[in-house]
């Protein structure tokens, strides 16, 4: 049996804080939106689904909240989430856990307060997508462009380096290894959505396993 982790995804933002509540401890951000990134992917904002999420809205720190966990992991989960798309965004309402539980959490949401710190990433398994059918767009052509039909959100995170269009970039070998899982996923010649939803569940977790490992590195 597959397990879910080896599909994760991970996109990160340079966020836009929409709005600050130090009452409630609670942040509003965008979390992701139809702009194209370093990975050459777009993220079509009205494919999440968010049922997954919404059971168990976890918020964690640079992702280190999946696998096997140590005692003190714990405390990276810092807080919980509501997430919701308006106007073509993805938009997170995070509340930090309180110092008294979670030194960590109180930690971040000050630099957060501060702004020294202002990204976000999401965690999500792809469900559908396929190649742009504009001209350059399509597999192994110079502006290359995979589009994300259908996503389940698994988790959020604050981290401190983004890495997608709208912030700083993915190593050239990490695009590259995810491009070449992508090209697989379809034949040369075709670039069809119908395509896209023939590949079987054992190919997309050949395909996520590279950024699942991607974002473990990161967060050594």
């Amino acid at each position: 049996m597959n397990n879910d982790m080896d599909n994760v995804k991970i996109r990160n933002f340079s966020a836009e804080i929409r709005k600050k509540n130090e009452e409630t401890r609670t942040v509003t951000f965008i979390a992701s939106d139809e702009s194209r990134d370093s990975a050459h992917t777009i993220l079509l904002q009205d494919g999440w689904d968010l049922s997954r999420f919404e059971k168990n809205p976890i918020i964690g720190y640079n992702h280190q909240i999946y696998g096997s966990w140590k005692p003190e992991d714990v405390d990276f989960v810092i807080g919980k989430g509501k997430a919701y798309v308006e106007d073509k965004q993805l938009l997170v309402d995070i509340t930090f856990e309180p110092a008294s539980i979670n030194e960590l959490a109180e930690k971040v949401y000050q630099k957060v307060l501060f702004g020294s710190i202002n990204s976000v990433s999401v965690g999500f398994i792809p469900i559908r997508g396929h190649w742009s059918d504009k001209e350059g767009e399509g597999p192994r052509e110079k502006n290359e462009t995979y589009f994300y039909d259908q996503m389940q959100l698994l988790e959020i995170s604050v981290v401190n380096i983004p890495a997608n269009g709208n912030a700083n970039k993915k190593g050239e070998g990490e695009v590259e290894d995810e491009l070449k899982e992508l090209r697989a996923l379809v034949p040369e010649t075709k670039k069809t959505t119908e395509e896209v939803d023939e590949v079987s569940n054992a190919n997309r977790v050949k395909l996520l396993k590279a950024a699942a490992s991607a974002a473990l590195m990161l967060n050594q």
